[in-house]
C-alpha cells in the first residue's frame, strides 16, 4: 500500500467515524500507525482496542514505523489494549452499552486537556459471532451519536479477510464513510461528514447521503428526533451542503409525521426531488 493511500488518513477529522476494511496485516499497521502519529501531533488522545495482532505486537509494529510508542504511552497520550479490555469487557458485545462507554472516554480525555480523541477498533472479534455481534451494524449506527459531536474520532478496521461482503454492507452502511479497496483518488475525503449539536438540537449534513451511509443517516435522525421531543423543542436538520441521492433518506427527512425537526439549507434540487416523489408535507425550510 503506498503513501497515498495511507496519507488519507491525514484527511480524517474530529466528527468522523470512519469503516475502513483491510487485507493485510501490515496495511492495518500502517494506515493506524499514520493516524497515531497524526493524532500525537495534534494533541489528540488516542485509544487502539485490537484483536487480531496482541498489544505488544501492535506496539512493535507502530515503534518499527516510527511511532514514539513509549513516549505516547508513559504521557498517558496513547492506550493500546485487547478487545477483551474493550468491546468484550463483560465476555460478550454489549451493543447497549459502548457508546455511552466511548462518551465516557470522550469525558476523561476532554478533564485530561487534550484537544480530542482518536478511537481505533480492530474488529476481528465480530467475525468469532461471539454473543452480542448480530447487533454490531446497530451499534455502528448508533455510536455515531458520540463522534458526530465533533471531539472524538473513530477508525473502525474490518479485515476483508475475515468478513465476507454481504455480512460487510449493513454494517458500512452504518457508517457515513468508508474506506475501501480502490480507494486511491488524489485529495480523497469522508463522502459524509455529521455533526450534531445538542442544545438546541440539530444535525448538520455535509456531503453525499446515498445507499452506502443510509443506516448512519437514519439512526442519527432517529435520536434527533427522540432528543428534541424530550426538551420539548423542534430540530433542525442542515442539508445546504448536503447532496442526497437515496430515496429512502428523503422519504424519511419529509414524511414520518413524529418527527420533530425542519429542515434548513434545502437545495431547489432537493425540493424537485421531493415534489417528484410527492412526499413533502408541510415544514419550515427550502424553497417554496
Amino acid at each position: 500500500m503506498g503513501r497515498e493511500v495511507t496519507a488519507m488518513v491525514e484527511t480524517l477529522q474530529p466528527g468522523d467515524h470512519v469503516c475502513w476494511t483491510i487485507g493485510t496485516d501490515d496495511e492495518q499497521l500502517r494506515v493506524t500507525a499514520r493516524f497515531i502519529t497524526d493524532g500525537l501531533a495534534r494533541r489528540h488522545r488516542i485509544v487502539y482496542f485490537t484483536h487480531s495482532l496482541l498489544p505488544q505486537a501492535v506496539a512493535a509494529g507502530l515503534d518499527a514505523r516510527g511511532v514514539p510508542v513509549a513516549e505516547a504511552v508513559a504521557a498517558g497520550q496513547l492506550r493500546i489494549t485487547s478487545s477483551s479490555g474493550g468491546y468484550l469487557a463483560t465476555g460478550r458485545f454489549d451493543a447497549a452499552a459502548m457508546p455511552a462507554a466511548w462518551a465516557a472516554e470522550q469525558a476523561v480525555a476532554r478533564a485530561a486537556g487534550w484537544a480530542g480523541l482518536r478511537a481505533i477498533g480492530d474488529m476481528a472479534w465480530a467475525a468469532s459471532r461471539l454473543p452480542g455481534s448480530e447487533d454490531l451494524a446497530g451499534y455502528e449506527a448508533r455510536v455515531n451519536r458520540v463522534f458526530a459531536e465533533g471531539y472524538a474520532m473513530a477508525l473502525c478496521l474490518y479485515d476483508r479477510r475475515l468478513f465476507t461482503a454481504a455480512e460487510l454492507a449493513p454494517i458500512t452502511a452504518a457508517h457515513p464513510c468508508t474506506k475501501g479497496p480502490g480507494t486511491h483518488e488524489a485529495g480523497w475525503e469522508p463522502g459524509l461528514r455529521m455533526r450534531f449539536a445538542a442544545t438546541p438540537p440539530r444535525l448538520t449534513l455535509r456531503g453525499e447521503i446515498d445507499a452506502s451511509n443510509r443506516h448512519a443517516v437514519a439512526a442519527m435522525l432517529d435520536t434527533l428526533a427522540d432528543e428534541a421531543a424530550a426538551a420539548g423543542t423542534t430540530a433542525e436538520v442542515d442539508v445546504s451542503e448536503a447532496a442526497v441521492y437515496d430515496v429512502a433518506t428523503i422519504t424519511r427527512l419529509v414524511r414520518d409525521g413524529r418527527r420533530t425537526y425542519r429542515l434548513i439549507g434545502e437545495s431547489p434540487q432537493l425540493t424537485k426531488l421531493i415534489r417528484l416523489l410527492a412526499v413533502r408535507p408541510a415544514y419550515a425550510g427550502g424553497p417554496a
